[in-house]
């Protein structure tokens, strides 16, 4: 039953007790007996047959009638829930919450709303809403409360999904911004090191390379091992180049593909990091170029840590189709890390990751324990 549902079986419940005790106070009024006695008994049949829980209490707060949807809810007899019994199946850190709310609206004479943990019959607690209005006699003497109550649990459990959801995204939220200040921060401290590169050493190894090329030129052929030297200098200053380029694209992505491109990379980083890095890779001939990027830099970032904070001996790196993508899966015999533990700042190298295949998305899972090693899998639709 949806709660709208229960909403409205409440209103006609509410209205056909409303019309019993009209019938009740005309029949007082006429001084008629029997009809008292015949309005009274269709008021108790309306009312226990209510799907909705109703109840009365006295001037004091106690509870002097309950109906039978009361009982049927709780399994426990009307004797034992009347007066302050009901309070019995109230959960234990609900009942100071009630007494609150409750006792202070009572000695107002206000209306009042609950909400609270009551035990079902078969033991499971469930939210209820609990509404209560004064109520008077026909001259105005105030004799006690009439309320009703409604089970909530779903619309409460929603609520609590959604609060969960609007939370989460709050952390994503700050996350993104943290992320956007650092990549901000690090796309700057990345043009500042390629200048310095480019002005301090790339620059003055080719001024370098021309005024010994002109020495060359004005004295003749020179001799062989002058020769050699520039050679030598030229190949590394092509090597040098060939790595800052690849280091802004890889172009060998774009002209072998992932897998290829995936294998080059950990034949680069098992070079010069002094780490095996073991590869299996599979995926389709054709990937896309995102998804392609994607995984790439996902594998270049985990290489990456594990190489510098992990201080791993061991990676393997595994490519494979999965389903409707590609999963990837990098692993690390490294010190590891506790991924429950709150840290400082947000670590880029993994806000990165998570980001690139948000985007793609796709799903990131990193499983990490101190001492225990990483393991980094990402699935990207392909």
């Amino acid at each position: 039953m949806t709660y709208v549902n229960t909403i409205l079986l409440l209103l006609v419940a509410i209205l056909g007790v409303v019309v019993a005790v009209l019938l009740i106070q005309r029949a007082r009024q006429s001084r008629d007996t029997q009809g008292i006695r015949e309005s009274e008994a269709r008021l108790r049949l309306m009312v226990d047959g209510s799907p909705v829980m109703m109840w009365t209490a006295r001037p004091d707060t106690t509870h002097d009638f309950l109906n039978a949807t009361v009982t049927e809810f709780t399994g426990l007899p009307l004797a034992q829930l009347l007066d302050n019994g009901w309070m019995a199946a109230v959960h234990p850190e609900d009942r100071d919450t009630i007494y609150r709310i409750y006792m202070p609206a009572v000695e107002a004479r206000r209306p009042f709303t609950l909400e609270y943990r009551l035990r079902r019959a078969d033991g499971a607690y469930r939210w209820i809403l609990d509404t209560g209005v004064p109520n008077h006699a026909v001259d105005g003497t105030f004799v006690g409360y009439v309320g009703s109550c409604l089970d909530i649990t779903e619309r409460h459990d929603a609520e609590n999904r959604i609060r969960g959801s609007r939370a989460a995204l709050e952390v994503s939220h700050r996350e993104i911004q943290q992320l956007a200040g650092r990549l901000i921060t690090v796309h700057e401290d990345e043009r500042r090191r390629l200048a310095r590169d480019l002005h301090d050493d790339l620059t003055q190894r080719l001024a370098r390379l021309a005024i010994d090329a002109g020495k060359r030129e004005r004295g003749g052929s020179g001799d062989c091992d002058a020769w050699g030297a520039m050679r030598s200098e030229l190949a590394r200053l092509s090597e040098d180049v060939h790595a800052l380029a690849y280091r802004l694209h890889p172009s060998v992505l774009d002209d072998l593909g992932l897998v290829e491109a995936l294998r080059t990379e950990c034949d680069r980083v098992a070079r010069h990091g002094a780490l095996r890095v073991d590869v299996e890779a599979d995926a389709p001939d054709t990937v896309p170029a995102e998804t392609s990027l994607c995984l790439f830099r996902v594998a270049q970032e985990a290489l990456a840590n594990a190489l510098r904070h992990a201080r791993a001996s061991v990676v393997t790196v595994l490519l494979a189709p999965s389903g409707a993508g590609l999963k990837l899966a990098i692993s690390d015999n490294g010190k590891g890390f506790d991924p429950a533990q709150p840290r400082e700042h947000t670590s880029l190298g993994l806000a990165s990751m998570r980001e690139r295949v948000r985007v793609a998305c796709g799903e990131l899972a990193i499983d990490s324990k101190p001492g225990r090693g990483t393991t980094v899998v990402a699935w990207v639709p392909a």
